[in-house]
């Protein structure tokens, strides 16, 4: 099941622009057809313990317990817990406005809420996923039904970097800081140019007082983005980028439509979890 499932999230990471709708709503039924599982074969053990019972009760002997595995020694404080917070508080929140050149005419607009070390992302209301690099776990919440399914991250890290791998090495990025400046939102941008087979421009501000360019690399570690890590090497928060193809035609633009730095959160306690 994790092999299938690993495999179809990389497929639909692949296969849209940043990768968020297409896993979100692919991940979103799986959890739904696992919490059912789940459900079925706690319905079958309940039923099983009874049998058990009712052996015993009648003098015959029970089958001895299966011994217990060996517990594994207990990782590093440093390494990340695999396991979900109960709660996750998000201190900034965006929108970008995504058009590309695949389907002209049409935009997408993905919301985006900022926390330690924590990103959250919704393409729609009903479903959004959340990254959690501090414990290395992935979370995708079904806001409709309440539901959630909780992953490691730690197999999509590599399956991300098989994929470089495959795709053999890229020449280093020259990035040129232009000099140019424009104001978006009220805020004082500065533009840079990355370049390397491919051309993307991108404008960051350092004016809005949030930087967070660590959780942007930290999600380009478990899902493909037009976005290039160089764009994160400024800190700051990135505000419009432009990406163009190896021939200079426009593959994606990317606009910040709103910003605000109000806090929330979200409990992940009233979802029903399913763990991967």
């Amino acid at each position: 099941m994790k092999a299938l499932l690993l495999a179809l999230i990389v497929s639909c990471l692949a296969s849209v622009g940043f990768g968020q709708q297409g896993l979100v709503k692919s991940i979103g039924n799986t959890a739904k057809e696992k919490a059912n599982a789940q459900d079925f074969n706690t319905t079958r053990n309940n039923k099983e313990r009874g049998n058990l019972m009712d052996v015993q009760k009648s003098g015959e002997a029970a089958p001895a317990p299966a011994s217990a595995p060996a517990e594994s020694a207990s990782p590093a404080e440093t390494e990340p817990s695999g396991d979900y917070q109960a709660s996750y508080t998000f201190t900034s929140s965006v929108s970008y406005k995504i058009e590309s050149a695949k389907n002209p005419g049409e935009s997408q607009v993905i919301d985006y809420d900022f926390g330690d070390q924590v990103i959250k992302m919704a393409a729609t209301p009903d479903m959004s996923s959340i990254i959690d690099s501090k414990n290395g776990v992935m979370i995708v919440l079904n806001n409709k039904e309440k539901t959630a399914m909780v992953m490691s991250t730690k197999a999509m890290e590599a399956a991300m970097k098989q994929q470089q791998v495959n795709q053999g090495n890229k020449p280093a990025a020259k990035i040129t800081r232009t000099g140019r400046t424009k104001t978006i939102l009220g805020y004082k941008c500065e533009e840079m140019l990355i370049e390397t087979d491919k051309k993307t421009e991108v404008w960051i501000t350092k004016d809005a007082g949030i930087d967070v360019s660590n959780t942007f690399a930290n999600m380009n570690k478990t899902s493909p983005s037009q976005i290039p890590n160089e764009a994160f090497t400024e800190g700051g928060m990135l505000m419009e980028m432009t990406g163009y193809d190896t021939a200079g035609k426009m593959e994606v633009h990317m606009l910040i439509t709103a910003l605000s730095k109000e806090s929330k959160i979200v409990n992940i306690g009233s979802y029903k979890i399913t763990k991967l």
